[in-house]
């Protein structure tokens, strides 16, 4: 009888956390045994945040789920989901979304307690540019992206980060999709929204008579080459 009643307890729960939406919910479990193999797979390794290897890979695998987890944004799409579906989807895949951004903010910022940036010279560029990464998609908490702007803003003159990465961390402060009581005008124009089919916009800028100036003054193309990148991303 017991077991019968486990068994019983165990399907309603089952029953609780599924939707209506059949495909859906096969796609999100999908997703959650996919993240949980990614993260397993380097738990599995000693932690040793004072070992910088072992930073390194920390911060690959950090950014192995945040872009696992950007690229399933797309499957309402890949899949054909009906409008129901996709909402549907939404609905489950948001919060699941949002606590991968959070997760990675919070392992970055305790990293951060010991190093004050992984500068090029000591981590190499990948690991600059991946941990730029993480910064970047931490919208939730503005005040800690401009935080490393400020770090960055002495790194990328003497080389010890990349001066692209710098300005697309400098919009995205300025942009403030986290805190819109703290938007301004951004200064390279690197952030801005879909206005039709291969139609991209940047959002306002400093100076816009001065922005090719500035985006080459960090190694960034022109800003109607950089348009023309949306061309097959806006629909």
């Amino acid at each position: 009888m017991i077991a019968k009643l486990i068994l019983f307890s165990i399907l309603s729960a089952n029953v609780a956390c599924s939707s209506q939406y059949p495909r859906v919910d096969q796609d999100i479990s999908i997703y959650d045994q996919q993240v949980k193999n990614m993260k397993s797979s380097f738990l599995s390794e000693p932690s040793n945040p004072q070992n910088k290897v072992w930073v390194q890979n920390k911060i690959d695998n950090m950014v192995q789920v945040d872009q696992y987890m950007r690229g399933f944004w797309n499957t309402p799409f890949t899949n054909s989901y009906s409008q129901n579906e996709k909402d549907e989807f939404n609905k489950q895949f948001s919060p699941k979304s949002a606590a991968v951004d959070a997760q990675n903010t919070t392992d970055l910022k305790e990293l951060l307690k010991i190093y004050s940036w992984f500068k090029i010279s000591e981590f190499g560029k990948k690991t600059d540019n991946q941990a730029w990464l993480i910064v970047q998609h931490a919208d939730q908490d503005h005040d800690f992206q401009a935080s490393v702007l400020k770090t960055l803003e002495q790194l990328y003159p003497v080389g010890e980060t990349s001066p692209s990465n710098y300005a697309y961390l400098y919009d995205r402060v300025a942009s403030s999709f986290g805190d819109p009581s703290k938007k301004r005008p951004q200064r390279y124009g690197t952030q801005g929204r879909c206005v039709g089919p291969g139609q991209w916009e940047p959002w306002p800028m400093e100076t816009p008579g001065k922005v090719d100036e500035l985006r080459k003054s960090v190694g960034l193309g022109t800003m109607e080459e950089y348009k023309k990148m949306f061309k097959d991303i806006c629909y």
